[in-house]
């Protein structure tokens, strides 16, 4: 029971808080844009890294898979993280994505997902858990506790793969 209780004080609103769109920025609904946060873009002249994304588990191709990238400026569970991302599920084969993305700084960052399966821009909750699926790079959540930076954040200091693993209730 006290499971339970700490899974609805912690774990359920971070979660919703975290994975919900509330911004409107330069259409960030297409599929396909990027937008960018803490005012610019990378300086092309600077060394910047790419980051290869496997999400796996996918289980279905219905809607978008909206990915949010956080560094220590703006840590999880920030509204926004520095940069979004949405890729239309039509992508996805054999239920898993593999993306690629181009012009990170070196750095602390961590990537979260909403897999947004009826592309309504948020999670989607039943009577106690969410319906739609979530992610985190390189870490599966599977504690009572709500998720915190520190359990998915990395060190980019290179090229980089990061796999996520959805997570369905």
């Amino acid at each position: 029971m006290i499971k339970l209780v700490c899974f609805f004080l912690f774990f359920l609103p971070t979660l919703v808080f975290a994975q919900s769109d509330s911004t409107n920025v330069s259409n960030p609904d297409t599929p396909g844009s990027l937008i960018w946060y803490h005012g610019v873009k990378p300086n092309p002249n600077e060394k910047t890294y790419s980051i290869k994304i496997i999400v796996t588990d996918i289980r279905n191709s219905e809607g978008t898979i909206r990915f949010k990238f956080y560094d220590d400026i703006t840590p999880f569970p920030h509204d926004t993280g520095f940069l979004r991302v949405v890729v239309n599920k039509s992508e996805v084969v054999n239920g898993t994505l593999t993306k690629t993305y181009y012009g990170f700084k070196e750095g602390s960052m961590g990537i979260a997902l909403l897999d947004d399966e009826n592309n309504d821009v948020k999670l989607d909750m039943g009577w106690f858990l969410p319906k739609e699926g979530h992610a985190f790079s390189d870490y599966y959540h599977s504690n009572l506790r709500r998720p915190v930076y520190s359990d998915f954040k990395f060190m980019l200091q290179s090229d980089r793969k990061v796999i996520m693993k959805m997570k369905y209730y």
